[in-house]
């Protein structure tokens, strides 16, 4: 003969089985008194399942969960824990897969152009700002407007009196300091908003270099501190046009060799070429630089200004094809052809042959391109991978990179 357990004992034994775990997991954070309150609750849930007493069971149900839920209002689960631990458990997430598979970057110059946009700039004598409508379309464009006056009055301080920042990966932008603590944010990057939005012309400062002059180095000069500036004074006006936002596959190159040709990330630590050179500022550690992969180990490379060759032979790949099909004096499409290095002081090397372990990269932009031809090859340890889409902003560039 078989005896059914009523449901409401069912109940009680897992409501027993709870208390008993909450008092377990939380003995040492529950104040004495409330501690011994839920273990007398806890005896009287005992006695009343031995009786069977129904509606003692009943109650003690409702009292045991209110109280309970109030011994530790503080540890209590809310919205807004559960949303934070969401938050940071996808920031784990999104860090693992920088680290390891894809990383975003920013094209910061010119130097990749026309196939990748960097960082651009055109002062305006007007304000450029447009209507509500055209904010649209300048988001989904990444350019900014900028007509900047100043809203206060003294000297910008002698130290680094123009500064860059970066909010998100999207937005860089430059603030000016004043003696007494005071700040202006300027939405353009410093570069651009020193040289060709007319911060120092405007500010009638000279520009001091403090960093390398060619395209790819982060830094590249700003004004001097100690000038003395006037509230309503106009300080920039113009569009920035922001560099493309390129994905790069990190994992790639650990599973195949680097392909000639394809548009390739890497680093520039302990490139001895980039580091000896005296404007060269150890503050900024490694950079990333974004290139076309034009040899590998093994090959040799001569140019022929507007022609490479790759091993004696005119070189086959679709990157190299869109560059050589212009020159300087007629573009096609905006390429114009590798450049003769020695038409630049410095840039010396016409004949190359790569040892093991060696690469060479040369930028689209070859007349406006810091690339191997003035610093030499790149380190196998150095290469990221390959840049595998542009997905900012929405021009013509959105797509896989070729």
């Amino acid at each position: 003969m078989f005896f059914l357990t009523p449901r409401y004992l069912k109940h009680a034994k897992l409501l027993h089985k709870g208390v008993s775990r909450f008092i377990n997991y939380k003995r040492d954070l529950l104040p004495a008194a409330k501690l011994q309150e839920i273990e007398g609750l806890r005896l009287e849930l005992e006695q009343a399942m031995k009786r069977r007493d129904r509606e003692a069971l009943t109650a003690l149900n409702e009292k045991i969960n209110r109280v309970c839920e109030k011994a530790l209002p503080e540890a209590a689960p809310s919205e807004i824990a559960d949303n934070v631990e969401v938050f940071f458990v996808a920031i784990v997430i999104a860090l693992g897969i920088r680290g390891y598979i894809t990383q975003p970057f920013q094209i910061p110059t010119g130097s990749m152009q026309p196939t990748l946009n960097g960082r651009t700039a055109e002062a305006t004598e007007e304000d450029p700002r447009p209507g509500l409508l055209g904010y649209l379309g300048t988001f989904l464009t990444s350019t900014r407007h900028i007509y900047a006056v100043s809203d206060y009055s003294g000297r910008l301080r002698q130290k680094d009196p123009v500064t860059e920042h970066q909010f998100l990966i999207f937005m860089p932008y430059s603030r000016l300091h004043f003696e007494d603590g005071h700040t202006i944010k300027i939405m353009a990057p410093m570069r651009q908003l020193t040289e060709e939005l007319g911060l120092a012309a405007n500010l009638r400062a000279p520009k001091i270099v403090t960093g390398n002059e060619t395209p790819d180095m982060k830094q590249t000069s700003t004004i001097g501190g100690g000038i003395y500036v006037q509230k309503g004074q106009l300080l920039a006006s113009g569009i920035v046009h922001n560099g493309d936002h390129v994905l790069v596959d990190k994992v790639s190159y650990h599973f195949r060799t680097p392909k000639r040709g394809e548009v390739f990330v890497f680093t520039t630590k302990h490139i001895r070429g980039i580091e000896d050179q005296s404007s060269f500022d150890p503050r900024w550690g490694s950079q990333h630089y974004i290139k076309r992969l034009a040899g590998v180990p093994g090959d040799t490379l001569d140019v022929k200004s507007p022609k490479l060759l790759i091993n004696g032979q005119e070189a086959q790949e679709q990157g190299f094809q869109k560059v050589m099909q212009g020159t300087y004096e007629n573009p096609v499409d905006g390429y114009r052809g590798y450049s003769d290095p020695r038409m630049f002081a410095g840039l010396g090397i016409t004949h190359i042959e790569l040892k093991d372990e060696q690469y060479f990269a040369m930028g689209d932009n070859s007349y406006n391109s810091s690339d191997s031809r003035s610093w030499g090859h790149v380190p196998e340890r150095n290469l990221v991978g390959p840049a595998l889409f542009c997905y900012w902003p929405l021009t013509k560039h959105w797509g896989t990179i070729k």
